[in-house]
């Protein structure tokens, strides 16, 4: 809990009528284009109260079976019970690429799952659940907090640092000591903070765009 120096964000608990949105989809939505915006804040609308939408649920299941696999002596076979299991119309592709991301990345990168925590950040009047999809350990010892992509469409570059930048504010919430790390999973492609980030301009940025969300939010709730 508290305030993050040099950033105006604070870490708190949900807001009664707060507005609220994933780490993930807010970093989509700030790299987005007008009508991809619109399309994820009607989704979030058409999801609100409904545990069991579709959008909500469709990458369940994959992502729990990678919780698992990280830690098995056999991840593929983890795996493809889930690639097997999947019936929700698009699940078996998406499930059978993610599912040979995840691989391709784990098996390079030589990982060990840790324990790790999830946090609320409130960026003006947008409230963000960070909830990183697997925290590791490397083969020197250092930490991190990683989140997923795993849509079709590649992960940009604005994507992926709106979520690594939400990582990093988060980092001594979620896990001290950690560094913040993004993986497109269908195209195993790792992502980390450049050192010559203007963190200032990207904060204000962020600001900016959780305000937009805020407003679309509020312009689209019918």
């Amino acid at each position: 809990m508290g305030t993050t120096a040099g950033t105006g964000v604070d870490v708190a608990e949900h807001r009664a009528g707060a507005v609220v949105a994933s780490a993930t989809a807010f970093a989509e939505y700030a790299a987005g284009g007008r009508s991809r915006r619109t399309e994820i804040v009607t989704a979030a609308h058409e999801r609100e109260g409904v545990p069991d939408h579709y959008g909500r649920i469709f990458y369940q299941p994959i992502l729990a079976a990678i919780e698992v696999a990280a830690r098995a002596q056999d991840p593929a076979a983890v795996l493809a019970e889930a690639v097997a299991a999947a019936e929700l119309t698009g699940q078996p592709r998406a499930y059978e690429e993610v599912a040979a991301g995840f691989l391709a990345w784990w098996r390079k990168a030589r990982l060990t799952p840790v324990d790790c925590a999830a946090t609320i950040l409130r960026v003006g009047g947008l409230e963000l659940t960070v909830a990183p999809h697997l925290a590791v350990r490397g083969r020197s010892g250092g930490l991190q907090v990683v989140l997923f992509h795993l849509k079709e469409a590649p992960l940009t570059r604005d994507g992926a640092n709106a979520a690594l930048r939400l990582l990093a504010v988060c980092a001594a919430d979620l896990l001290a000591g950690a560094e913040p790390l993004v993986v497109d999973l269908r195209r195993a492609k790792e992502y980390r903070l450049s050192r010559s980030t203007n963190l200032d301009n990207l904060d204000a940025w962020l600001a900016a765009e959780a305000a937009a969300y805020t407003t679309h939010w509020h312009s689209t709730g019918g």
